[in-house]
């Protein structure tokens, strides 16, 4: 073989691993071998060919190495592994949509809290399991909760006195009273009026 023959096949070997670096999670090592085959190839071209040759070969390295890397990026997040890792690709938008109205429509349910809600933990709403923060004081399992709000992924709730299961209906209306006759009601033992 010749030594320019074998210059090229370093040259194209380093190539071809700096790009499989790129779509194959290797920790490095196909990283460095690209590395070390480039260098190879532009340290042999200068050694066992002329000048100009080795120089040709450095800069095809330095010319072809960035496009060929800067090509991969741009098609990685459509191969199967580049879907897997960048989440926004992978989320349907729509079932995004669904999931934040779903939750939106939780806000007034009433649930059991699962676990200690210190403040987060997990409630049963609707017969769902859902991640939950807790406002105001913390609820043991087996509390009652109401969710109150959702923000954005955090749906927000606040324990439920047992008293407050089921409200009272309304007592008749009582016969309405001057605005005169409640303050002298309010303010009867007051040393200051």
């Amino acid at each position: 073989m010749s030594p320019i023959m074998l210059a090229l096949v370093l040259l194209a070997a380093g190539l071809a691993l700096a790009i499989l670096e790129v779509f194959v999670p290797s920790a490095g090592v196909l990283g460095f071998l690209s590395i070390v085959s480039l260098i190879s190839s532009v340290i042999y071209a200068y050694w066992k060919c002329d000048m100009a040759t080795g120089t040709a070969f450095l800069a095809a390295t330095v010319i072809l190495v960035p496009i060929l890397i800067s090509m991969a990026v741009r098609v990685w997040p459509h191969t199967p592994i580049g879907r897997m890792i960048l989440l926004d690709s992978a989320i349907d938008p729509h079932a995004d949509d669904e999931e934040r109205a779903a939750r939106n429509s939780l806000v007034g349910q009433r649930g059991i809290a699962r676990s200690r809600l210190l403040p987060g933990g997990v409630a049963e709403i609707n017969g769902k399991q859902v991640d939950v923060v807790i406002v105001g004081s913390p609820a043991e399992k087996g509390d009652l909760v109401e969710v109150v709000e959702v923000e954005g992924n955090h749906v927000l709730v606040t324990r439920v006195d047992e008293s407050e299961m089921e409200p009272e209906p309304a007592a008749e209306p009582s016969t309405t009273k001057s605005l005169t006759s409640l303050n002298d009601e309010i303010f009867e033992d007051d040393p200051f009026a």
